[in-house]
């Protein structure tokens, strides 16, 4: 696992431009106090998930909020007081949080068929580890994501691309099979 993680780090920093740091999860661990806060209560719908997301995933995240690549304001300011170190030892840190039980093999509804590719049918295989894991996601959370991809309020040329033409009813559904395949913990 460490040898697919640091090998994901690598692809995203020559991917990114920037230099992959090798993250320590115990250190982000003790990092992660701040964090807590909003996404370590399960009673936050409209959180993200993070444990047993990809180091990847995590690590391009907080540096587009760090950048304003993308729009946050608690999470600009959050990601604006961390370094590389922080940033690498957090997504080694939530990577390493063991995912909940994969739910069964379902077959995604046809207006999912479009996320397949890049998260993979069960929404736990993300393509790239810069790709988000969906399954088992706090649907609240993930519905307003797709919303703000259609509108263009969230950047993100291919995300944007794969949402324009969605409804609500649409959208909800995509949620609902995503958010019922388990795979994320609340951490």
């Amino acid at each position: 696992m460490k040898t697919a993680m640091l090998w994901g780090i690598v692809a995203l920093a020559a991917c990114t431009g920037a230099q992959a740091i090798d993250g320590d999860p115990v250190a982000g661990m003790r990092k992660t106090v701040t964090c807590n806060a909003c996404h370590g209560v399960s009673g936050f719908k409209s959180m993200p998930k993070l444990g047993g997301q990809s180091a990847g995933y995590i690590v391009e995240a907080l540096r587009a909020y760090k950048s304003g690549k993308r729009s946050h304001n608690t999470m600009r300011d959050v990601a604006g007081a961390l370094s590389e170190r922080d940033i690498a030892d957090l997504g080694a840190h939530y990577a390493a949080i063991p995912k909940a039980a994969r739910a069964a093999e379902a077959t995604p509804p046809v207006v999912a068929e479009r996320c397949v590719a890049c998260h993979g049918a069960q929404g736990d295989q993300p393509a790239a580890p810069e790709i988000p894991i969906l399954a088992g996601q706090n649907a609240a959370y993930a519905g307003q994501v797709l919303r703000e991809y259609r509108e263009g309020s969230r950047v993100h040329e291919v995300m944007q691309g794969q949402a324009h033409d969605l409804d609500d009813a649409q959208i909800a559904e995509i949620i609902a099979y995503f958010a019922g395949r388990s795979t994320l913990s609340v951490k």
